[in-house]
This record gives structure tokens, sequence and C-alpha cells, in this order.
């Protein structure tokens, strides 16, 4: 946990497959340390996204467009984090909950301060209402895909060429 608190992304893998048993003198300890690291890791994102517009100059939408996408790319530990496996279902549900009010907040206030330039107002707009959690984690991706493999079946070439 101290670890993903200070950035490191490779335990996400280690905790993927762990597993915690709710027990009476652990569960409050265990809490407060994945709240902790939790805190800590959205904090750190938060300066690092608040950095990519405190100091660059958005000369075109581009830009604009580049720094969210960065800052959505940075969201994916923290969105991996809050779905491990490992976690009890409630603190899952808890965790995914305050991480969408977050993204949101964070979203409403750029909508905010854009509503104040009129210049791209409404492409900026468009940019930020993409700007959400909304991506699959990788092994949802990967589930899917092996199950279109098996039933998407590959049908032999009858000889034929179509020309156009």
């Amino acid at each position: 946990m101290d670890e993903f608190g200070n950035g490191n992304d490779t335990v996400l893998e280690d905790l993927s497959n762990g597993s915690f048993t709710v027990d009476a003198g652990t569960v409050s300890r265990f809490y407060s340390r994945v709240e902790e690291a939790y805190k800590k890791r959205k904090q750190s994102w938060l300066d690092q996204f608040h950095r990519s517009f405190q100091f660059q100059n958005f000369k075109t939408m581009n830009d604009f467009e580049i720094a969210l996408r960065n800052g959505k790319q940075n969201l994916y530990p923290l969105n991996k984090f809050v779905g491990l496996k490992g976690f009890p279902e409630n603190l899952q549900k808890t965790l995914k909950k305050d991480l969408e009010d977050f993204v949101n907040e964070i979203k409403q206030s750029l909508k905010d301060n854009v509503s104040k330039n009129p210049n791209g107002k409404e492409q900026m707009l468009i940019m930020l209402n993409a700007f959400n959690l909304g991506e699959l984690p990788e092994e949802i991706k990967s589930e899917n895909k092996k199950s279109k493999e098996i039933t998407n079946t590959l049908i032999p070439s009858t000889g034929r060429k179509i020309l156009f």
C-alpha cells in the first residue's frame, strides 16, 4: 500500500493477486491503510494535473486536448486500484464512488473555467465531456476479446475473389 501511495504502479499486479479476509482485528487497520494510500495517490494526481495546467500555455486546442488525455491516462492506476479483486466489495464500491465524484468535480471545475474563456468554448466543452472514467480496465478488455474469439469462428475461403 505504501509503495502504491508513493507512485509505484508495479505493485498493482501484486495487490490484484492478493486477497483479504475480513476479521474484526484487521479490518479497520486495513481500510485505513487503503484509504491512506488512495488519498495520497489521488492528491499526487491532482498536483500533477494542476501543474500541467499551471505551467503550460495552451496555444491551440490540441495542447488542451493533450493535457486532458494525459490526465485521464494518469488516472488509470487509481481506477485499477479501486477495482482490485482482493478488496472487499463494499470497499471497492466506496472507493469507486469517491473516484467518480472526484473526476466529476474536476470536470465541473474545468467547465466553469472554460465558460470564462469565449475562444473555442464549444470545442473545449466537448473535450471535457469525454473526460471520465469510462474506459474498461485491461482485464475486462482481454476477457471480452477471449469470449469473442470463442464465438467468432473463421469461415474458410471459397477461392473466389471480388474485384472492385
